[in-house]
């Protein structure tokens, strides 16, 4: 299957870091993302399910993708961790 079409699939509220974002589960095809908003995709931690990281494409231990209308600062290259405190369902 392949990736999925940003204005085809229902989204979730989330607080990461702070910042009011968008949250789904599934792989979305970057090309469908509006302009000027960023796209992340969230990895936990041994499939978990807490979230402990993002970075604009992740392999293993695939959790979701994020959608903001800022962009993340990277603590490390291109990676964002998330604590437990840094992830809140708005919905």
């Amino acid at each position: 299957m392949g990736r999925l079409k940003f204005e085809e699939e229902h989204w979730t509220k989330v607080e990461v870091k702070g910042r009011e974002c968008l949250f789904n589960d599934m792989r979305i095809d970057r090309s469908s993302i509006p302009e000027g908003k960023f796209m992340y995709e969230v990895a936990d931690e041994d499939s978990d399910g807490n979230p402990c990281r993002m970075r604009p494409g992740i392999l293993v231990n695939f959790f979701g993708t994020i959608v903001s209308d800022e962009p993340f600062v990277p603590d490390e290259g291109d990676t964002i961790y998330l604590g437990s405190e840094d992830w809140k369902y708005m919905e």
